[in-house]
């Protein structure tokens, strides 16, 4: 299926947001497991928890 460069962008920023409201609930729930700042050079764990986020239960 064709996507154009606008579908992809509006994807993301979906995924973004729902990636964000669902790590902040989690947060609320279990704020040590679910910390809303990373360390020094950890910070490229956001992309990957964004990346799990966004390719989960998708066909």
């Amino acid at each position: 299926m064709a996507q154009s460069l606008d579908e992809f962008i509006e994807e993301m920023k979906k995924d973004l947001e729902s990636f964000a409201s669902e790590y902040r609930k989690s947060h609320a729930e279990n704020p040590e497991h679910f910390p809303l700042a990373l360390d020094d050079n950890n910070e490229g764990l956001w992309l990957e928890f964004l990346v799990d986020h966004a390719t989960r239960d998708r066909s």
